[in-house]
């Protein structure tokens, strides 16, 4: 399998390689993406990751406040220059896909075009504002619809064919996440030139155990192009992910950040936790950046799983 590239932050210090996505940016209090973009430049952030749709939400009660974003089927030509300017502000920019009633496998051939499309909108729109990674999630079963594994993986093969080329064009590492290893690698196995996202949550869910976690770096850390970073609660049988690491009680952040510098990842890690608002969302994220950083710089001792230090 060939290796894949991710861009290179290898001379930037570990700090300015941690990002933050809209993914979890609730306009809780009416921001828009502008608003988000200050926000996180402020907080120090020199990285950051858009979302570019205004359907997802996660967070909010009764009604679930929808995330930051923008929708490339309407924005305009002098909305995106000012998108561009605003993000000026960071060394780098990654764009991952929407993904919420979006799906590449789906039994419905027109909704599967109509993925293509908005698909290949957010590649051309990471090409035009210079990202340096690419994040899609893979198509998935349809409920009510029972097919075979291989059927939903083919539909997954077939687009990463159809944009892997444009991508190397424009110099934008780009892959699948979430998924099991197979399914990820089934892929990879299939397409040059396409990599994978490891997203550690996603990664530990569907693992289940550390052993199964470390097989995503140890057969497929070649093709890693970008890094998802949250926590998972594991309680009562289930998951709750997209959690700060002082809730986290399930991944080895330890031994994960350690594994990817082994092996030399240089690539951007992008923080995706949830808060209430998106105040609560930077002040968690940075959290996060304090801990990756002292753990990828060897000073970072911890009791157990959660972000508390042995000091």
């Amino acid at each position: 399998m060939t290796k894949v590239k991710p861009f290179n932050l290898e001379k930037i210090n570990i700090e300015n390689r941690i990002g933050i996505s809209t993914h979890f940016m609730p306009s809780t209090h009416g921001e828009d993406i502008i608003k988000a973009i200050e926000l996180t430049h402020k907080a120090g952030f020199k990285g950051f990751e858009l979302v570019p749709s205004l359907d997802q939400a996660q967070l909010g009660f009764p009604s679930n406040h929808p995330n930051v974003g923008v929708d490339l089927f309407e924005i305009s030509d002098n909305e995106f220059e000012q998108l561009r300017d605003a993000l000026k502000v960071f060394d780098w920019v990654t764009i991952h896909s929407p993904h919420l009633d979006w799906n590449l496998s789906s039994v419905n051939r027109h909704l599967r075009k109509l993925t293509w499309k908005y698909y290949d909108a957010c590649l051309e729109f990471a090409a035009r504002i210079g990202a340096i990674a690419m994040t899609y999630h893979g198509g998935v079963q349809t409920n009510g619809y029972i097919r075979e594994n291989r059927i939903i993986n083919d539909y997954n093969v077939e687009y990463a064919k159809h944009a892997v080329d444009y991508a190397q064009e424009h110099n934008v590492p780009i892959g699948y996440e979430a998924g099991s290893l197979n399914n990820l690698k089934y892929v990879c196995d299939q397409v040059e030139g396409w990599g994978i996202n490891l997203d550690i949550g996603h990664a530990y869910m569907s693992g289940g155990s550390d052993e199964n976690f470390f097989a995503y770096i140890d057969k497929l850390g070649n093709r890693i192009v970008e890094i998802h970073h949250n926590g998972i609660n594991h309680y009562w049988g289930k998951y709750m992910e997209h959690q700060p690491p002082h809730l986290n009680n399930m991944i080895d952040f330890k031994g994960t950040y350690s594994r990817l510098k082994e092996i030399g990842y240089s690539g951007p890690i992008v923080c995706e936790i949830q808060g209430n608002d998106i105040k609560q969302v930077i002040k968690h994220c940075l959290e996060s950046k304090e801990m990756i950083v002292r753990i990828w710089g060897g000073t970072h001792k911890l009791i157990d799983r959660w972000n508390i230090l042995d000091e």
